[in-house]
């Protein structure tokens, strides 16, 4: 007997982010309300290991957290930088790549979208403040389930087609962010600074980031729902 609901592939922290601020549950919970069975995807090791992990689910949620590793930017340190996990790093681009390759649906958020764009061959900013001084305040000092700052969605992307509304409000965790989009994505939302805050494969089943933390907004917030809902119906699709 066939599944009934797609089994979504969640990566997880490194441990010792997990004890401090990112725990999965928040993502656990959108995945199952939206009507998608959760799992938690230890780190792979090699790109034979994570297209056998891809094998078995039907999406891959890219998770938040700290921040990309230098090494994996092909770039030296920039002042501003944060704590790195190279092990989550190598893992996640390895699950991204492949994931890019078999066209497999896709949600990226917060770090999960910047780890999008360098698997697909973009750039991004080490460290917002010192990199773009003239952008706003992007890490928020109020509690993440309060929404920090607006966002202008794009009326002609998949983002747009699910959340029905060119301005909303989002949650801001962040100092680092997209720069350069890969070859084949578009911007599809930005912040009033002009800082990226969404982008999309234009020619993917469902590929698509977001900068900020749907997940730990309340259940009540149609724009989170309705974008988890549209990844699960693309993930019964694929």
């Amino acid at each position: 007997m066939g599944r009934q609901r797609p089994v979504i592939g969640i990566t997880a922290a490194h441990y010792s982010e997990e004890l401090k601020m990112f725990p999965r549950a928040f993502y656990v919970e959108s995945i199952r309300n939206a009507g998608g069975t959760p799992i938690i995807l230890p780190p792979v090791q090699n790109g034979e290991e994570s297209r056998e992990v891809l094998d078995f689910i039907d999406g891959l949620l890219l998770t938040g957290g700290g921040d990309i590793s230098p090494t994996y930017l092909k770039e030296d340190p920039q002042r501003g930088i944060g704590a790195c996990f190279p092990e989550r790093d190598f893992s996640e681009l390895l699950l991204t790549e492949a994931a890019l390759q078999l066209d497999l649906p896709l949600l990226g958020i917060c770090r999960g979208i910047q780890v999008l764009a360098v698997a697909a061959r973009g750039r991004i900013y080490q460290d917002i403040p010192s990199q773009y001084p003239e952008a706003i305040q992007h890490k928020q000092t109020a509690p993440r389930q309060y929404t920090w700052h607006s966002i202008e969605i794009k009326q002609t992307s998949l983002l747009f087609t699910l959340l029905k509304e060119t301005d909303i409000d989002v949650n801001s965790l962040h100092h680092q962010a997209v720069c350069e989009i890969p070859p084949g994505f578009q911007v599809n939302a930005q912040a009033v600074d002009g800082i990226i805050e969404g982008i999309e494969k234009t020619a993917a089943k469902f590929c698509l980031g977001v900068q900020w933390h749907p997940e730990s907004m309340p259940e009540t917030e149609k724009h989170s729902r309705a974008l988890f809902r549209g990844f699960i119906e693309a993930c019964i699709a694929k």
